[in-house]
C-alpha cells in the first residue's frame, strides 16, 4: 500500500519547518540575547546574596494582608548607601563561612564589594569578561571551602554561566562593545 502524495511529503515537510525553526532560534539566541540573558542570570545571583549581606530599603511598597495583619512589603530592595553589613554577616563568615587565611571582616567585606560591584559591571556590560571571571573565582572559593556539598545543585550552574560570558563576551548589548572592539572581543 503506497501513502498518498501528501502524506509521503509530510515528513520532508516537517524537517524544513523543523531546520527553518531551529535557525531561526539559534540566530535569536547565539547572539545577543542570550548573552545578556546569562549576564542578567549570574549577577541576580550574587546581587540576591548581596541583600542578605547589607541593610536594604523597599522601593515600590505595598500593604498585604496576612491573617488580618497589614505587613509592609517592597516589590524591590535595593540596598543602603554606603554599605553596611549586617550582624548577622559577620557571624556568618566567622561560623559557617570560615576562610583559611583570610580574617572574617576582611573575607565579608571582600564578598559584600564583590557582590555589588561585579553584578552592576555585568548587568551594564562593563570591564564583562573580567567581572565573569571574578565571580567565577569567588564560585569557586565558595564551593571549596564554604559549600563542597553544593557542586551540582548550584554552583555547577554559575560556573557554566561564568565561563559562557567569559569565553563568548558581553554581546552588543554592553558598554563593552560600544566602548570598542578592544573590550568586546
Amino acid at each position: 500500500m503506497t501513502l498518498p502524495a501528501p502524506m509521503a511529503a509530510l515528513p520532508a515537510r516537517l524537517h524544513q519547518i523543523h531546520q527553518r525553526l531551529t535557525g531561526q532560534l539559534q540566530t535569536l539566541l547565539a547572539g545577543d540575547v542570550l548573552r545578556v540573558l546569562a549576564r542578567l542570570t549570574l549577577a541576580g545571583v550574587f546581587w540576591r546574596s548581596l541583600l542578605t549581606k547589607v541593610e536594604t530599603f523597599g522601593v515600590f511598597g505595598y500593604t498585604e494582608m496576612i491573617n488580618d495583619f497589614a505587613v509592609q512589603r517592597s516589590y524591590l530592595h535595593l540596598p543602603e548607601l554606603p554599605l553596611s553589613l549586617k550582624p548577622s554577616t559577620l557571624n556568618l563568615f566567622e561560623n559557617e563561612y570560615a576562610l583559611p587565611l583570610v580574617p572574617t571582616e576582611i573575607a565579608a567585606w571582600m564578598a559584600t564589594l564583590a557582590e555589588f560591584a561585579l553584578p552592576i559591571l555585568l548587568v551594564l556590560g562593563v570591564l564583562t569578561r573580567l567581572s565573569a571571571l571574578a565571580l567565577l573565582g569567588m564560585t569557586l572559593v565558595i564551593q571549596v571551602f564554604v559549600y563542597p556539598d553544593a557542586w551540582w545543585g548550584t554552583h555547577a550552574l554559575w560556573v557554566v554561566l561564568a565561563l559562557y560570558i567569559a569565553a563568548h563576551g558581553p554581546g552588543r548589548l554592553s558598554i563593552d562593545h560600544w566602548a570598542g572592539p578592544r573590550f568586546a572581543r
